[in-house]
């Protein structure tokens, strides 16, 4: 009972304890009815979220009006604007200024920072001592028009007309050097070697996993071997090269070139090779054969053998590269043949 009392906040004459030998009469009843009623009662401090309710009740438009407004019941219902993120404030501003107060975390960077350019500038310096960033942004500078007429010649070689190469002169007429690919679609590029190769070693990976035998190993085991008769044969046209006094006229990436060409028409034949007749696919090989060797020797005509003229021994030297050229271009049966063979790692 003195619980209630206190959370009505304040005093409430209770009616008289009736023992088992004190009767209350009628009139004592009254007195205490009249007490508890005329006593002021103490207002109790509502909660927020009523007050709120009430204040909306008083303000709120009756029904009456709504009937005479309809747009009204609408506009009168308050929007909740979405909460904005400045209100939360930037979650990485304390991270942020902690790294930058970091003295460690600022010699860090920096550190990494110059290691980084480091290691450039001794990867350009190696691979300057060979081969110079600005000849390779020559080879790759190609266009749609030129891939596709590189590939009609070497598929179908003896429709070219022309295997001349165009100079490029500077403002005094003095010849420079050699068109790009883009401009001359007889100079030789590493594009089309270089997506070849990648074809190639994919196209392999896709018939020995065909013949349910494929192995990860069997991708390196294909590229090592591609690459090395790429090796072999730069290096053995260098070696003549060497012998024959044969100098600027045939560049080294020229040479990568020519000997990355090869790779496109082999690829035709190793797509007939598990699905065609056997005598369709000697038919293509032979026939890429003879193409790919005749466009060898159109192609490196021109820095191999020498113009005709009356100095004494340039025809004898002639007769050597003209063999010379005749060998390389024959060698291209073997270097076909060795292509699709596709043997694996595990073989």
């Amino acid at each position: 009972m003195a619980q209630y009392n206190a959370q009505m906040g304040g005093q409430v004459n209770n009616p008289p304890m009736r023992g088992a030998f004190s009767p209350i009469d009628a009139q004592q009843q009254q007195q205490f009815a009249y007490n508890n009623y005329a006593a002021p009662q103490p207002q109790q401090p509502q909660p927020q979220q009523q007050q709120h309710f009430q204040s909306a009740q008083h303000q709120s438009p009756g029904p009456h009006q709504y009937a005479q407004h309809p747009g009204a019941a609408a506009s009168a219902q308050p929007q909740q604007q979405p909460p904005s993120m400045a209100n939360y404030g930037d979650p990485y501003g304390m991270f942020a200024q902690g790294f930058q107060s970091n003295q460690a975390a600022q010699f860090g960077m920096q550190f990494a920072g110059s290691a980084m350019n480091a290691v450039q500038e001794n990867v350009q310096q190696n691979v300057g001592r060979y081969v110079s960033m600005r000849q390779l942004k020559y080879y790759f500078d190609v266009s749609n028009i030129y891939v596709l007429s590189k590939l009609r010649m070497l598929i179908f070689p003896w429709l070219q007309r022309n295997w001349h190469r165009h100079v490029e002169r500077d403002q005094s007429g003095q010849v420079v050097g050699h068109m790009s690919p883009r401009e001359d679609s007889n100079s030789p590029d590493l594009y089309i070697p270089t997506m070849g190769l990648v074809t190639y070693v994919i196209t392999i990976g896709l018939i020995i996993g065909r013949m349910g035998v494929f192995h990860p190993e069997d991708l390196g085991f294909t590229a090592s071997s591609a690459l090395g008769i790429i090796v072999f044969e730069v290096l053995l046209v260098k070696m003549f090269c060497y012998l024959l006094s044969v100098g600027s006229e045939l560049q080294f990436l020229d040479i990568v070139a020519y000997s990355g060409y090869k790779f496109v028409t082999t690829i035709i034949v190793v797509l007939l090779k598990p699905w065609a007749p056997w005598w369709l696919t000697w038919s293509a090989f032979f026939y890429f054969g003879f193409a790919l060797a005749f466009f060898i020797i159109r192609s490196m005509r021109y820095a191999l053998i020498p113009e005709a003229s009356s100095v004494m021994g340039v025809s004898t030297q002639r007769k050597r590269r003209v063999h010379f050229l005749f060998i390389i271009a024959m060698m291209q049966f073997l270097y076909i043949w060795i292509l699709i063979q596709y043997k694996t790692s595990a073989t």
